[in-house]
């Protein structure tokens, strides 16, 4: 499932980052490692999104949400 998809406000583990190698370096620049625990905060109506991962907060398009490959953590 991609963090796109994912509708809960539930956290999440970010399993692999499914995109070309540019948006890739990206993403880990920003903190986007697998295994990092994921939250969406919001959904914008364009279906962006705001996301918490550790302590900070990012913007992310609905192309490049649909890159991050995650998966539910048990409660």
């Amino acid at each position: 499932m991609t963090l796109y998809e994912w509708r809960a406000s539930e956290p999440v583990r970010l399993r692999r980052i499914a995109a070309g190698s540019e948006l890739r370096l990206r993403l880990l620049e920003l903190g986007f490692v697998p295994g990092t625990e994921l939250r969406v905060l919001a959904r914008g109506l364009a279906g962006g999104l705001v996301v918490a991962h550790g302590d900070t907060r990012t913007a992310l398009d609905d192309r490049t949400a649909a890159a991050l490959i995650v998966q539910g953590t048990p409660a």
